[in-house]
């Protein structure tokens, strides 16, 4: 492929204490992954594509090939976790909903014919968590079944001023089942899957800047219940050439949510399907291809008590995307690719805003890629890709002058060379990238009356480089850097034309990220296992929470330590130290006309332990 992949397998996950959607910078370089005032709007950022607009995220999240609603970055990885892959972007001609920032692509265990049970535990200082799924064949070589259960509780983080109540802490509970219909030398396989969770959270507390570093939080009522539901069926027939595969999705969220005492509930559901067919590559044909098509309904409203407001939204989208690899030669390989969107959203608001409005977007997503194998070790790439993204605000507030707004249109290039050896002992990869983003939409506006405009020209450059190896059997090494610069280069502001921010950076996007994270394995003695000690690094630049680099956070370290005593494949021990030298960071902050600037914190020190069995 022509671009930048990088994939992670769940062991490692697993090895680094990675146990949510929203840790994931902690293992992709060029990635900054944070809480946006709770969970359910995490702002994700891939290289400087930042999530502004939470409700359509630049980077999307799949889980075994269906779309994911932006709040599942909130929760635990899925049980029986396989791999996790990120696509960097724009991508729009591999996947159904397109993703100008990225995608991220979980990857789980199909249910399977073995019977097994896998369950992990931890415990810490600062919470705990634990999970449990049993797989088992229902009949034989036919049906399989799997069933999957997550907990996770995450202590208090803060002191509320005044009473010195303990505040700031997490439930997160998560239940699955899925059923796969799958016959021994059979072309048809059907997996169907459904799921629930519940996210109960006082984690949205705000610190004053004089009381940052005690994390003593304002005694004002925030606090919000997520409640989730989806459905899913991933089907597929193989016609030997090719696979035929069809992705129906459900999905329902309602969060019940009061910030600062402002309360703004709100529901959301969304149907999608998927069709695509796309070639075997094991063959060795000439010419490789994904062709599909892609429809999605999303329904949405938001009400504000406090205001009397209530705003609705029906969005219909649909897509045609191809993309094709030409083996050209036995070493040059070219990919084109090709993408059309077509948007229709209806909208009404009726309070103390009272609007509606109905309109129609369209785009063309071109994309074009090579790549050329120097050797069998080498490989040099180059790319030009498309990305498009329309969409009705979501917030309605007095200062709205519209549901509409342009589309954001953005166009990147990219070229770099990766290295694998025969091997394996070594995989490196260097990329540099330049993108412009047209009529980039922002979030603006005082914080409780936010709402989604134009906001000019957005550029995005810089490059970024992943390593990953074992120069022996016993030692493991993984990093990355990333350098990025994105700013606007054209600020417009429809409602205050006055107001230049053009040379600013953009929200949310760090300029330098790395990790790096390093094992070695001691043989104890016949029967005892392995001791694994481990050490990761987090390095996350300077960011600014809004767009005019007046609030935010400077660069700071993340060190983690762990021991690991792998008794067998199937038993696992580990104790370990996050965040080892207690650093306090802000993840969001704004500023408020009583109190100044106010910050939410990222997680303190924990120390604490975790055990793994499979039977």
């Amino acid at each position: 492929m022509p671009a930048t992949v990088a994939i992670v397998e769940a062991q490692e996950l697993q090895d680094r204490g990675i146990a949510s959607a929203g840790e994931l910078d902690r293992a992709f370089v060029d990635t900054n992954i944070r809480s946006r005032s709770n969970r359910a709007y995490t702002n994700v950022t891939v290289r400087g594509q930042s999530s502004v607009d939470y409700y359509e995220p630049s980077v999307q999240l799949y889980v075994d090939g269906l779309p994911q609603d932006p709040s599942i970055f909130s929760q635990l990885l899925p049980a029986g976790l396989d791999s996790v892959e990120l696509l960097y972007g724009p991508q729009g001609t591999l996947y159904g909903r397109g993703a100008i920032g990225g995608v991220i692509n979980v990857v789980t265990r199909k249910p399977d014919n073995e019977l097994r049970v896998d369950t992990a535990g931890a415990l810490h200082t600062q919470g705990g968590d634990a999970s449990l799924l049993l797989n088992t064949p229902i009949i034989d070589g036919v049906i399989y079944g799997d069933a999957a259960l997550t907990f996770r509780r995450e202590a208090d983080q803060y002191t509320l001023l005044g009473s010195g109540q303990e505040i700031g802490g997490t439930d997160d509970l998560n239940g699955r089942i899925r059923l796969r219909y799958a016959p021994d030398d059979s072309p048809l396989d059907v997996m169907v899957s459904t799921q629930r969770g519940r996210v109960d959270s006082t984690e949205e507390q705000f610190v004053m800047e004089s009381m940052f570093n005690d994390r003593i939080a304002l005694p004002i009522d925030s606090r919000y219940r997520l409640d989730t539901a989806s459905f899913g069926v991933n089907a597929s027939y193989d016609l030997d050439f090719a696979t035929i595969t069809a992705l129906t999705g459900y999905q329902d969220r309602k969060l019940d949510r009061t910030t600062l005492g402002f309360q703004t509930p709100e529901d959301q559901t969304t149907f999608s399907q998927e069709l695509r067919i796309a070639s075997d590559p094991e063959l060795g044909n000439a010419l490789d291809y994904v062709v599909g098509v892609y429809g999605q309904r999303l329904d949405f409203e938001r009400r504000t008590p406090l205001i009397g407001q209530v705003s609705q939204q029906t969005i219909d989208s649909y897509a045609i995307f191809g993309d094709l690899a030409w083996h050209a030669t036995d070493r040059l390989d070219i990919s084109p690719g090709l993408r059309f969107d077509y948007e229709k959203a209806w909208a009404r608001a009726d309070g103390a805003v009272t609007i509606a409005g109905e309109r129609s977007f369209g785009g063309v997503s071109p994309k074009l890629g090579a790549s050329y194998a120097l050797d069998d070790e080498w490989r040099v790439h180059g790319l030009f890709s498309t990305g498009y993204k329309a969409r009705f605000t979501r917030n309605v507030t007095p200062e709205n002058i519209a549901f509409t707004y342009d589309p954001q249109n953005t166009y990147n290039g990219e070229t770099g060379i990766k290295y694998r050896a025969l091997d394996g002992s070594l995989e490196a990869s260097l990329s540099a990238y330049y993108n412009v983003t047209k009529d980039y939409q922002l979030f603006v506006g005082d914080v409780y009356l936010k709402y989604l405009q134009n906001a000019g020209e957005v550029t995005a450059k810089g490059i970024n480089l992943a390593v990953r190896a074992n120069p022996t059997e016993r030692l493991g090494i993984a990093g990355g850097l990333g350098f990025n610069r994105t700013t606007f280069t054209r600020y417009e502001n429809s409602v205050n034309p006055g107001i230049d921010y053009t040379g600013n950076r953009v929200p949310y996007a760090p300029e330098f990220t790395a990790n790096l994270a390093l094992d070695y394995a001691f043989d104890l003695a016949e029967g005892w296992g392995q001791l694994i000690p481990r050490a990761g690094m987090t390095y996350a630049g300077s960011v600014f929470f809004d767009e005019t680099n007046t609030i935010g956070q400077k660069g700071f370290f993340l060190v983690d330590l762990g021991l690991s005593w792998k008794v067998s494949e199937q038993v696992v021990a580990d104790v370990f130290v996050n965040n080892v030298f207690d650093e306090t960071y802000a993840v969001y902050g704004f500023t408020e006309a009583t109190y100044g600037n106010l910050y939410q914190l990222g997680t303190g020190r924990a120390f604490g332990g975790r055990v793994s069995f499979k039977f």
